[in-house]
């Protein structure tokens, strides 16, 4: 089991964390016709907009309850109704994810029962969907409140009771926040290879996969998972979920449902892969599709070009629990060790890591694990860029936020596409670091002397 060190500094100084609402507005961008409504100051949403923009490079929809000083000892259930109603008068959303913050988490707003409030005063806007999600930032990181949007879904809008009647072609697909749209695409298409008709959760394959929409700037989501589809959970043939951090969604659908109920850490390695496609076969019944088969092969191919260049590499890892999971499993795969890791908070997941030991601190600790032990590469978010630089390592960006290089939002790692196209980024910084050649400039060549031009010119 990994052992998981608290760091004993008072503060962080460089830190790579992300707090909770940041992760239920990621994820509520992938809910159809969706608005995040955030019940805190105006600069918990103005922060957000600005992380995510920079990551994205997209106008992300998000709106905030505005609470003030007055409002914060007195109690702000009135802005509340205020911005819902206005929200469903201006927008006209089908969905509004009210989250909490630690503003609001500590002056105690119980959003569950205002949001019954507001339905009991203003009935004629019981066709929108709201969904109420505890997202304190003074707990937890962007991890836990990305997992914790998906739970409220399904103990919100999934009926308890398991459905009668079973869709045999449909499948749930879960995805942690460490799946970027490009490798939702990507399992999309796995899953409809087989004939299947999946159901992702949260689906950002259109709302942030950066495509240039027609018409104008919309205030609310475009694409998404629909909430007819999230209401019909229960009824899907078998639910993928994939991501550690999603376990206690993978235990709130399982006696909502009559289909079989999949856990996956991940899809980075090839072994993960197979299961995943394995199931995928049994439910469906069909031979696996030739260009999925090619993709494995080109896979296979990949380790073997890249063997050389990888076997023996250190990897030093910064990230959340379910991307620690992720790249630490793939290292493994393809020979590497994980010689230091760093996680912004203590999670479940990091006891099952394969590596000895996690830090929970930030970048200065990862500086200081890399003095003692060094790695041939930094598996982090935009943040540890500096720190590359200084070190003069190679970083491979993973994660939130990505502000310093273009697309990387969308880079795909998962699938067996994903991890072919790691593989080979992963072999050039090596074969770059490692065995750089020289421009070859032979000692038996000629030196000539110098011609002017007006010598040239036969003056």
């Amino acid at each position: 089991m990994t052992q998981v060190v608290r760091s004993l500094k008072p503060l962080a100084t460089s830190p790579i964390k992300s707090g909770q609402p940041l992760g239920a507005i990621l994820a509520a961008m992938g809910l159809e016709s969706c608005i995040p409504l955030v019940h805190g100051a105006q600069g918990c949403s103005a922060f957000a907009k600005v992380f995510f923009i920079q990551h994205f490079h997209e106008p992300v929809p998000l709106q905030s309850t505005a609470m003030e000083p007055i409002t914060t000892i007195m109690g702000a259930d009135d802005n509340i109704f205020t911005a819902l109603e206005t929200l469903c008068e201006r927008n006209t959303p089908r969905i509004i994810v009210l989250l909490s913050t630690g503003l609001s988490e500590a002056q105690g707003s119980d959003l569950t029962r205002a949001v019954a409030l507001f339905r009991e005063r203003r009935p004629r806007y019981r066709q929108v969907g709201i969904l109420t999600v505890s997202t304190p930032d003074f707990y937890g990181s962007m991890e836990n409140g990305y997992a914790a949007l998906l739970e409220s879904v399904v103990q919100q809008w999934v009926p308890a009771a398991p459905s009668a009647g079973i869709r045999v072609k449909r499948v749930n697909i879960f995805l942690s926040h460490m799946f970027t749209p490009g490798d939702q695409e990507l399992i999309r298409s796995y899953v409809e290879a087989f004939g299947l008709q999946p159901v992702i959760l949260p689906d950002l394959t259109q709302s942030m996969d950066g495509h240039l929409a027609a018409g104008d700037y919309s205030s609310l989501t475009q694409g998404g998972t629909p909430l007819r589809l999230m209401e019909q959970l229960g009824q899907s043939v078998a639910t993928f979920v994939i991501g550690v951090s999603l376990a206690r969604v993978a235990a709130l659908m399982e006696p909502r449902g009559r289909g079989i109920c999949v856990r996956l850490p991940h899809l980075m390695t090839l072994a993960q892969m197979d299961d995943f496609i394995g199931q995928l076969h049994r439910l469906s019944g069909r031979e696996v599709p030739a260009w999925i088969e090619r993709q494995r092969g080109q896979l296979l191919d990949a380790m073997i070009d890249c063997h050389g260049e990888l076997q023996g590499g250190r990897m030093a890892l910064a990230a959340e629990a379910d991307l620690l999971r992720g790249w630490g499993d793939f290292a493994v795969s393809q020979g590497m060790s994980v010689v230091n890791a760093v996680a912004p908070v203590n999670q479940p997941g990091l006891a099952a890591l394969p590596v000895e030991k996690v830090i929970i601190g930030d970048l200065e600790d990862l500086a200081d694990l890399l003095a003692a032990s060094p790695a041939d590469m930094i598996i982090a978010n935009s943040h540890a860029a500096s720190l590359a630089e200084r070190l003069d390592m190679p970083l491979v960006r993973t994660g939130f936020p990505l502000y310093d290089r273009l697309g990387e939002f969308r880079r795909t790692r998962q699938g067996y596409a994903g991890i072919r196209d790691t593989l080979f980024e992963l072999g050039n910084l090596m074969r770059h670091r490692h065995h750089h050649q020289p421009v070859y400039h032979s000692p038996l060549k000629q030196q000539f002397p110098a011609v002017s031009p007006a010598q040239d010119a036969g003056l």
